[in-house]
């Protein structure tokens, strides 16, 4: 055992993200850098590839501090192209050699495929996409990805971990034999740093007023039209709460939206903005006591690990999120029909007993805090990476 930890402390890891997005580390939560910061603290060399666009490849050291000490790795930004939400990097193959284990994402994106499919390194697979009817895109996406590439039965030597059980369940019955679900993780760190910033709270909450939170887009898979029936039903039985929303959206919709609301937002019942920055969203899920979450399907939903982060109860449709954070009834609810009379039932449940709120609450943060941080991930990502390690060595052998 003590053999294992020492290989574990010393492990080199390229994690390589294949989605054709160029993104903005500055305003993106990006989940490879949080995993890649949590896993440098824990003694790996852990890098991050990342989509350049047209642009030619580049090296960054990421560099941070955590608990007084100092820490870097390297970001790859490597040109590439995107065919059919498919993002292709070339020079990566190059990187390959160099490190001991290799993480991609998304067993249908066909970069990771090519990668996971003929390992030069022993490879593990995180995902997080699942079946689901509302999916219909992404669903006729993998019959023609399966149709093409997947080769059932070959992948005994790959580990997988997933964002979700659904997720898992999806992978399952693709063949792959070594699936874990392990979430996703919150990077606290990025809380602190906001609360330390000066900033000016924008809700304009009326004193002992209970409020209704949502964070997100203003979209048709986020069911923004039925959250607001089910406000509307539920303040006839307390008038006084408000409903808190922070997104935005595709200018047609989102400005559809607003008409459709615009006397409650005049009334201040209802409450909008489009944008909130990092600082300003801390406070505002402070103020908040309860986190709507209407979404017909979310891979995993980052605003349910920051609302529970923050102890609110949090009442959500099944999703990737809620199936893995939410135990019903114990830190939340989880309902799996559109029903305003069921998702009435439960908010009156939450706002007529504040006992009850909070301890729900406080369940709630407890299970980000010992389970969906970074930090407490590593060691889930750590035993998979030893394992795909440990397959890749017996396939060897054979």
């Amino acid at each position: 055992m003590e053999e294992k930890d020492k290989k574990k402390q010393v492990m080199k890891i390229l994690i390589i993200r294949a989605f054709p997005d160029k993104l903005d580390l500055n305003s993106y939560n990006v989940q490879e850098i949080g995993l890649a910061r949590a896993l440098a603290v824990k003694g790996h060399q852990c890098d991050v590839v990342l989509y350049n666009g047209k642009e030619k490849d580049r090296k960054e050291v990421y560099t941070f501090a955590q608990n007084d000490c100092k820490y870097r790795f390297l970001i790859y930004w490597l040109k590439g192209y995107s065919v059919f939400k498919n993002g292709f990097m070339p020079s990566v193959k190059k990187l390959i050699a160099q490190y001991d284990v290799i993480q991609v994402h998304e067993y249908d994106q066909i970069l990771s495929w090519k990668l996971y499919s003929e390992p030069q390194k022993p490879t593990i697979i995180y995902h997080g996409p699942y079946y689901h009817p509302y999916a219909k895109g992404y669903n006729f996406k993998c019959r023609v990805f399966d149709l093409l590439f997947l080769r059932r039965g070959s992948y005994n030597s790959i580990v997988a971990l997933t964002k979700s059980r659904l997720a898992a369940d999806f992978l399952k019955e693709k063949g792959f034999s070594h699936v874990t679900p392990v979430g996703v993780g919150i990077n606290s760190d990025n809380f602190h740093l906001a609360s330390k910033e000066n900033h000016r709270i924008l809700s304009t909450k009326k004193k002992n007023r209970l409020q209704l939170l949502y964070v997100g887009k203003i979209e048709d898979r986020r069911n923004v039209y039925f959250m607001v029936d089910a406000f509307r039903k539920v303040r006839q039985l307390h008038p006084d709460i408000q409903l808190n929303i922070i997104g935005d959206g595709e200018k047609e919709y989102r400005e559809a939206f607003l008409k459709s609301i615009e006397k409650e937002v005049q009334e201040e019942t209802i409450l909008y903005r489009q944008k909130a920055t990092q600082a300003e969203l801390t406070d505002i899920y402070q103020e908040a006591d309860i986190f709507l979450f209407t979404s017909n399907y979310e891979i995993f939903g980052m605003v349910l690990l920051e609302a529970m982060y923050f102890g609110l109860p949090v009442v959500s449709t099944l999703n990737g999120g809620s199936s893995t954070l939410i135990q019903d009834g114990v830190n939340g609810y989880v309902l799996e029909e559109f029903d305003v009379e069921q998702w009435t039932e439960k908010l009156d449940m939450l706002l007529k007993d504040r006992n009850k709120r909070l301890a729900m609450g406080q369940r709630a943060r407890k299970t980000i805090q010992t389970g969906f941080t970074w930090e407490c991930l590593t060691g889930k990502f750590e035993n998979a990476y030893q394992q795909a390690i440990e397959l890749f060595g017996l396939n060897d052998n054979q």
